[in-house]
């Protein structure tokens, strides 16, 4: 089973498809980047288009996104929840089950510490899966994939000590 993590951004969009199995397995990952000549319309068309090509490839079970919350800059939460529908759209095309995480909570089951910084989240991945990862947004991706696999797993443990 495949869990697909994606980290919405309209210029850099981060994803990672992760097998879960024991250890979780890193089988793919990129980096979609849309140009700021396109129009909006253009750039999440190419954001589509990339996401089904590569739901097309690897038919995830899951979707894991990160949930974010802005505090400041109403036009970038206003871009990113555009990016979330194209995700949500394509997700519900391919029957993949969509979950967030918010990002205290993908750095404290990835790292083991949720104030953990993007230094520390790319050691994990060089630990993790043997390779160095220079973009964030794609370290972002594999975080939300791990993390969501092993939270999966520690909550299937405590359903069978209860």
């Amino acid at each position: 089973m495949y869990v697909l993590g994606i980290d919405p951004g309209l210029s850099n969009l981060g994803w990672a498809i992760i097998e879960d199995k024991d250890p979780p397995n890193l089988i793919d990952f990129g980096l979609i980047k849309t140009e700021k000549e396109l129009n909006e319309e253009e750039r999440l068309l190419k954001v589509y288009n990339s996401l089904k090509n590569i739901y097309k490839n690897y038919y995830p079970t899951y979707t894991v996104i990160e949930n974010i919350y802005f505090k400041k800059n109403i036009k970038t939460a206003i871009k990113i929840g555009e990016v979330k529908g194209v995700i949500l759209l394509i997700a519900g095309e391919f029957k993949s089950k969509v979950y967030e995480l918010n990002p205290s909570n993908v750095k404290l089951y990835f790292t083991g510490f949720g104030g953990s910084k993007k230094n520390n989240m790319k050691k994990m991945v060089k630990i993790l899966y043997n390779i160095e990862i220079k973009e964030d947004d794609t370290v972002d991706a594999i975080a939300l994939a791990t993390s969501f696999i092993n939270l999966k797993s520690l909550r299937e443990k405590s359903d069978l000590i209860s």
